[in-house]
């Protein structure tokens, strides 16, 4: 059998933890899948997957030998894209990104993208949190805020100012606050993608001066969703980027408040993997997305 038609088969095993779900995807018996596998595992001379009645999962040497097998397979597809003319391009692009950046601002447009480029299957992920692009078999990721030390290109693509909102009914029960001082008397909504012990902090600038005031909190979320519909039901004060929620404070069901203590703005990233040669549908797929950014923060 072809080296990589068996890698392919071993990295639908490993990213779906099982033969038979594997086969599925593939359309192909799960004997296929199976002797692709123990074949790989005959030819490296090591265990790649450990196998029960219940589960499937890696091995070390599979862990190791997953990364090195995605990264050959992404790299070839992206050679071979390299011939493909813009409208013959083909496969299946994987993009994760916070739930609110896919729910406001991607998906409303992606029509525009789904009739361009129609032979492209688009599989959007929606997670908040940091994930590991090449064990997940993601094409690129979009991520906000700071930056860790990574081995994936980081592409700017906008910053979000960011504004302080409640809903009309939390003003009706706790009032606006309109000074620093008031928000002793408020309530916020804490935003904590881990859900550790943290105390809720509302950020603000004070001229070039950053700062962080504790505040009561009843509430903490680790989704960006969750923020916002938690905030739409009276139940806090959240701080979110105004890209994200125009629609809401246009329609009436949130206020800003306390508009001259903003938070620091929050730089947007498109993370993608570190190779040699980008597949030509990433890279459309990136050009897309940096032009339909540019176009709505010129509104």
């Amino acid at each position: 059998m072809d080296k990589f038609l068996a890698m392919q088969r071993f990295l639908m095993v490993a990213q779906t933890g099982s033969f038979t779900r594997a086969a599925d995807i593939l359309d192909l018996p799960k004997s296929s899948v199976s002797a692709a596998v123990q074949g790989l595992e005959k030819q490296l001379g090591v265990r790649l997957l450990h196998r029960s009645t219940r589960s499937v999962t890696l091995t070390l040497d599979g862990e190791s030998y997953l990364g090195q097998c995605h990264g050959l397979l992404s790299e070839l597809e992206a050679i071979e894209s390299q011939y493909q003319s813009d409208a013959n391009m083909h496969g299946v692009l994987k993009v994760d990104m916070p739930s609110r950046f896919a729910s406001d601002i991607v998906l409303p447009h992606l029509s525009t993208w789904l009739e361009t480029h129609p032979n492209i299957q688009l599989k959007v992920s929606t997670t908040d949190f940091r994930i590991d692009p090449i064990k997940e078999g993601v094409d690129c990721i979009i991520r906000a805020g700071d930056l860790q030390d990574s081995s994936l290109i980081a592409k700017p693509l906008t910053t979000y100012n960011m504004i302080n909102c409640v809903s009309p009914s939390y003003i009706a029960q706790y009032g606006e606050p309109k000074t620093i001082d008031d928000l002793q008397q408020h309530m916020l909504i804490d935003y904590a993608p881990k859900l550790g012990n943290s105390r809720a902090l509302f950020e603000y600038l004070d001229g070039d001066l950053a700062h962080q005031l504790p505040m009561k909190s009843q509430l903490a979320v680790n989704s960006t969703d969750a923020y916002l519909h938690a905030c739409l039901a009276g139940l806090g004060i959240i701080q979110v980027p105004d890209m994200t929620i125009n629609r809401y404070l246009e329609n009436g069901q949130l206020i800003e408040v306390l508009p001259n203590y903003r938070c620091t703005q929050l730089p947007v990233w498109l993370l993608y993997p570190s190779r040699r040669n980008r597949s030509k549908k990433l890279t459309l797929f990136i050009e897309w997305l940096t032009a339909l950014i540019k176009t709505l923060n010129k509104q």
